[in-house]
């Protein structure tokens, strides 16, 4: 049982119909959804994971990590610790350009909150150099306060600054203060590169649904967290409303992205709601007139198509008052517990399998090209920190209802099982947990789906067999123009040894 209060939606006055229709018109349009927890007047009417993701796991939430970072600044406000109205160039005195801009001069960390310091582009970030100082030498072309520019690199910078006067990272700072007295006991937070090396609070975090949603509801709640107020409401009236105008601005935002940004927050199209936001679809959304959080993770960059479907048919399900029980809360229970995302699954294919069952594939190094590592060739947006090394042989092994796919890379053997059932084999190496289904697309051509149950996408991998040859074909499940933790990958062919 969770920290909410599991409860049916008519008795917080939601149609259980309304919730229904969104999950299936969100199927409808191909957007492969993770999680979702609805929760009102303070009780979950509903909450679902499609397998093979689950409540136990932690998932990458990218720019949601943004609002957490944001509340670390309000604690450090409200402690004394920095004030928003300092300015960068005095925080950050040791690593000023040669020159440094009338613009540069202005800007302050509440402008770093409201994506304003003045960049027309963001910095890349390099192992090789100091980001910090990359940032401040990018040029501030614009008066602080006047341009928004949605910059992860400004985000980061808070971070920085965080540690620049606490000695402290964000995670351990925000510790005390609200993971546990909201009992968030695990949470991951990549680091950025380099010598200026702190906690990305850019997009680098990774949180469990329900921990999300924990968040979501202080949110909610400006600050209040069963009966203590752990940060002012004061901070809420200013982080939580429109700061600066986003409509049609530099990346041409439209629709729920052109209502306008507070502090490292949305503002949404419904009066007074607004939402911590990440990349492919990870929502904190908060709707304080109908005392309403909806959690969700995904998988997508058709997020204006999620929020269009919330808003068509969940917001419109909720009314006043509680509702009797109906025919569709049963369905809606029923939809929720058997909740799957639709891996591969194919015939079998005995005569090959027996032919190749433990049968050794060895890399061919032609004209230096090689394999790389399993985790590059499994990928999945959201891993941060990915072993470099290079794929040597594997094999597999064939078993009644499953495979074993063994990966040697560097002198170690990783080990993956692959389930021929549909329902997705779940197994650990070196310390990563995958889950992964397998069928035979066609005679010679094995198919694997493999997931890391901590990212948002995983592979489909086609082995192609012919002849003492093994060719291999390797496609991320999600469908994006890159970046955000999507890796090259590099494959070489394999012969039987």
């Amino acid at each position: 049982m969770g920290y909410f209060k599991d409860v049916t939606p008519e008795s917080v006055g939601i149609e259980s119909k309304g919730i229904l229709d969104f999950i299936h018109d969100v199927k409808k349009h191909g957007i492969e959804q993770h999680s979702m927890m609805v929760i009102r007047h303070g009780k979950c009417c509903a909450k679902g994971w499609w397998k093979p993701y689950g409540p136990q796991y932690l998932h990458p939430v990218y720019s949601f990590s943004k609002s957490l970072t944001a509340t670390a600044i309000g604690f450090a406000e409200q402690e004394g610790i920095l004030s928003l109205d300092e300015k960068l160039v005095d925080i950050f005195s040791d690593q000023l350009p040669e020159q440094i801009s009338d613009n540069l001069k202005e800007v302050t960390l509440e402008h770093l909150l409201t994506m304003s310091c003045g960049h027309e582009t963001e910095i890349e970030n390099k192992e090789t150099e100091g980001w910090v100082r990359m940032f401040l030498a990018n040029p501030f072309l614009h008066k602080p306060g006047t341009f928004y520019k949605y910059n992860t690199a400004g985000t980061n910078m808070l971070s920085a600054a965080l540690k620049k006067k606490t000695g402290k990272d964000l995670i351990e700072f925000l510790r005390p203060r609200l993971l546990d007295p909201l009992g968030i006991s695990e949470i991951y937070c990549a680091r950025t590169p380099g010598e200026d090396s702190v906690e990305h609070g850019g997009g680098g975090m990774k949180l469990r649904t329900e921990d999300m949603a924990k968040f979501t509801y202080f949110q909610l709640h400006r600050g209040e967290w069963e009966g203590k107020q752990l940060l002012r409401t004061s901070w809420f009236d200013r982080a939580c409303v429109k700061q600066i105008e986003t409509l049609h601005d530099s990346e041409n935002h439209t629709g729920d992205w052109g209502m306008g940004y507070g502090y490292q927050c949305w503002m949404g199209t419904q009066a007074g709601s607004f939402r911590a936001d990440g990349a492919y679809g990870q929502f904190g959304l908060v709707y304080p007139a109908l005392d309403l959080i909806v959690v969700m993770t995904t998988a997508t960059e058709q997020t204006q198509t999620l929020l269009t479907s919330l808003a068509k048919y969940l917001l419109p399900a909720v009314k006043e008052q509680p509702l009797p029980e109906s025919i569709a809360s049963t369905s809606l229970k029923g939809e929720l517990e058997h909740l799957a995302l639709p891996m591969v699954h194919g015939d079998r294919c005995p005569h090959l399998e027996k032919k190749l069952d433990a049968q050794v594939y060895a890399a061919q190094k032609a004209d230096g090209k090689s394999c790389c590592s399993l985790e590059y060739l499994i990928e999945g947006a959201g891993i941060f920190d990915l072993y470099a090394g290079e794929i040597d042989k594997m094999a597999f092994y064939f078993g009644q209802d499953t495979l074993q796919w063994s990966v040697w890379e560097d002198g170690e053997i990783r080990k993956i099982t692959a389930s021929f059932t549909g329902e997705p084999a779940v197994s650990e190496t070196n310390g990563v947990t995958y889950a992964a289904t397998a069928g035979w697309r066609s005679f010679g051509a094995l198919e694997l789906e493999v997931r890391r149950v901590d990212a948002i996408s995983g592979s489909r991998i086609i082995f192609r067999f012919d002849g003492n040859m093994l060719r291999i074909e390797s496609d991320d499940t999600l469908v994006s123009v890159g970046g955000l933790g999507l890796h090259p990958k590099q494959v070489t062919e394999f012969a039987a040894r």
